[in-house]
């Protein structure tokens, strides 16, 4: 009996082109998946990290309770006054770290610096240690150890001092912000988009924690950084409906 020459083939093995053609199957499957899995993989970061942000409003709301403002330049005067034998660090300045710091000063009702970690990433290195709720001879919050921006008025008299946010509807904290050395004004503010893949996560003075997915497209030809659409704002608006943003101060946190 003749046996084809497709037959001897088949007794060899695969063929060169129907092993590229498997590879090149397998290749557009796994680009297909790859987006979808790795976004699964972060659904739990996300959930810890919107989670955290409730946890941090908590703290912060009971700090107003107690001194009649979120954390600000006059808060963290009077609490230095109050409790100079407290040596958590710098509780003024440029970064989140700074302010969220005065939150310690109950040493009470605050112990913890494990609400203020996310896992994010910096650089392209991935910060994935809590705190270690050390806190005395300034290692509060140390470079690192919090992932949340702070948000705060400028004082109209003296743009260099910050005030605490009063306004139910406006922005305190954010989780997903392109991190900076110096406070964004509200209107520059940019996000990470690398961190979360394209998610950020806003908390308001009302408690509420938003995804602000949607309201963020990437920006200046950078894959990692993103802006507000041009449509879109986390600022309210004046009695008037104008627009508030540069009012307002986005501290970074300091990693």
């Amino acid at each position: 009996m003749k046996v084809s020459a497709l037959q001897k083939n088949r007794k060899g093995g695969f063929t060169l082109i129907e092993l590229m053609v498997v590879i090149a199957i397998l290749a557009a499957l796994a680009s297909i998946g790859y987006g979808p899995i790795i976004d699964h993989m972060n659904d739990g970061d996300r959930q810890k990290a919107s989670s955290n942000l409730k946890s941090v409003y908590t703290i912060l709301q009971q700090f107003k309770t107690d001194h009649g403002s979120f954390p600000c330049d006059t808060t963290g005067e009077m609490l230095r006054e109050e409790k100079p034998e407290l040596t958590f660090g710098e509780v003024t300045g440029s970064y989140s770290n700074d302010y969220f710091r005065q939150l310690f000063f109950d040493t009470q009702k605050n112990k913890s610096e494990k609400p203020f970690f996310a896992k994010i990433s910096v650089a392209g290195k991935m910060i994935q240690n809590e705190g270690d709720d050390k806190r005395a001879n300034g290692m509060t919050l140390q470079r690192g150890e919090n992932a949340m921006a702070y948000v705060m008025r400028k004082n109209p008299d003296d743009p260099n001092q910050k005030l605490g946010v009063i306004e139910t509807n406006a922005p305190l904290a954010i989780c997903g912000l392109y991190p900076t050395t110096t406070p964004y004004a509200g209107s520059a503010v940019a996000f990470d988009m690398s961190s979360f893949r394209g998610h950020a996560f806003l908390l308001t003075v009302d408690g509420a924690v938003k995804d602000l997915e949607k309201n963020l497209e990437k920006a200046d030809g950078n894959r990692e950084k993103g802006r507000l659409k041009a449509d879109k704002s986390i600022f309210p608006e004046s009695d008037e409906g104008a627009d508030t943003s540069d009012e307002y101060l986005v501290l970074s946190p300091e990693l």
